[in-house]
């Protein structure tokens, strides 16, 4: 089985192998301009990633469905652990094991929920109507870990669950007495909602918030990372710095260099065409998703599919506006280049998905 699944792939999809392994080696080479160290451990998160894939790859994607609650609430359980036991960096408690060997189960929490609502929508492998009842418990399950997410805080990972859900919604379609209920009820709960949410935000989100309004208002504070994003963006030019003339990097200007503002780096460091290979190449990969889905007769892949759609295209779209200042930062990282084990492994693995659909559905 591994060497026909393997033989498919490489006859079937070698643009989506040359796609994928290009942003690997954008995001390697971009890293280890920032940081050499980080380039490393980069890469091994990497090869975690292309074997945890593999693993997927083994399992039809039916039977990932008819395990998705057992799934969630796995990835649940570690996200309360996570509350309890977790570890603390930098005022964040988003992480849990020993040593360098840390996981982030908010990351995966965004597979297990496309897992989760894919399932929640089928009975017997058949599509049904979304119902109040289906509606409201969608709506718990991307509720109840972006709460947890967002005190962490991870403002960003819990905004990709709501978008997540969201997109599954529109997908299924909104009956006329549940959108007026939803908008009745969001109508009336706003303000309060608004009040609590903003009295939970840590003091660094609420500036980031403000930073969005008005950058230029204190270029020294609040407003210095979307500036100097900015700034290495422009400064980048048709051909770019090359990685030794990146001074925003090489000077630390640019907080968040290998996470948040990654990109920005690399446009800095390879200019507009380079931002152009990066983006063509991104966008492929989102291609490819969409194509799965529509091209998926199964209920069940097309949901997955679309799930997996939403994340590479809203992450993708988030950090890249984020990073031009048209968005305020909220953490997003960008899928397959900003540094982390945990984000690494989802994105591999939720790309390993749509190869496993394409394959077992033939079947």
């Amino acid at each position: 089985m591994r060497q026909e699944i393997g033989t498919y792939i490489l006859k079937i999809h070698p643009l989506f192998l040359v796609a994928l392994g290009g942003v690997l080696a954008i995001d390697l080479l971009t890293l280890y301009s920032v940081n050499p160290y980080l380039a490393m451990k980069q890469g091994i998160w990497e090869l975690v990633g292309l074997f945890v894939a593999g693993g997927i790859l083994m399992v039809p994607y039916t039977l990932l469905v008819k395990n998705a609650r057992l799934i969630y609430g796995i990835v649940l359980g570690l996200l309360f652990v996570v509350v309890l036991f977790g570890h603390q960096s930098h005022g964040a408690r988003r992480w849990i094991g020993v040593g360098w060997f840390q996981i982030q189960p908010s990351e995966f929490m965004i597979l297990a929920l496309i897992l989760f609502l894919t399932g929640s929508l089928l009975r017997n492998g058949k599509d049904v109507p979304l119902t109040l009842g289906l509606f409201a418990g969608g709506a718990l399950a991307a509720v109840l870990p972006a709460i947890l997410i967002a005190r962490q805080p991870d403002l960003g990972t819990a905004v990709e669950l709501m978008i997540i859900f969201s997109v599954y919604i529109l997908l299924k379609g909104i009956p006329s007495r549940i959108l007026t209920i939803s908008l009745i009820g969001g109508l009336a709960f706003f303000p309060i909602a608004w009040e609590l949410l903003w009295t939970h935000l840590h003091e660094f989100q609420k500036d980031r918030i403000r930073a969005f309004v008005d950058p230029a208002s204190d270029p020294s504070g609040m407003g210095y990372h979307t500036i100097q994003s900015i700034v290495a963006v422009g400064s980048g030019g048709w051909f770019g710095q090359g990685l030794s003339g990146a001074t925003q990097v090489h000077y630390q200007f640019l907080p968040g260099a290998q996470t948040d503002f990654v990109f920005a780096v690399f446009t800095e460091e390879w200019g507009f065409a380079g931002a152009l290979l990066f983006l063509t190449l991104m966008a492929y990969l989102v291609w490819f998703a969409a194509r799965t889905a529509l091209e998926s007769r199964d209920p069940a892949a097309f949901y997955l599919a679309s799930g997996v759609t939403g994340f590479f295209l809203f992450g993708f779209l988030i950090n890249a506006l984020m990073v031009l200042g048209v968005l305020p930062v909220v953490g997003v990282p960008m899928p397959l280049m900003s540094y982390g084990g945990s984000a690494m492994i989802v994105a591999l693995g939720s790309l390993a998905l749509l190869l496993n659909i394409r394959f077992y559905a033939k079947r």
